[in-house]
């Protein structure tokens, strides 16, 4: 009985075609995703932006009242 050389060299072969189809999909998939998705998506917009958020700069307090009900309602419903 002698060493399997011809079932070694099949499972390498194997080993090398496995390896060389996951790279080469690799490959593609860094390739779409570099010029699919936008390079720096948190860049300032240009163009008719509108700001989602008001800043309320007060000097005194306000009430938190509204803002502990919210947050409640966050917790309850998740929304």
């Amino acid at each position: 009985m002698g060493f399997p050389y011809r079932r070694m060299m099949e499972a390498i072969r194997f080993l090398v075609l496995f390896l060389t189809c996951a790279l080469i999909s690799y490959g593609v998939i860094m390739f779409l995703t570099d010029h699919l998705l936008p390079a720096n998506p948190y860049r300032e917009p240009n163009g008719n932006a509108v700001k989602v958020i008001k800043v309320i700069s007060a000097p005194v307090p306000q009430d938190l009242t509204g803002y502990v009900e919210r947050l409640q309602l966050f917790y309850l419903v998740g929304e």
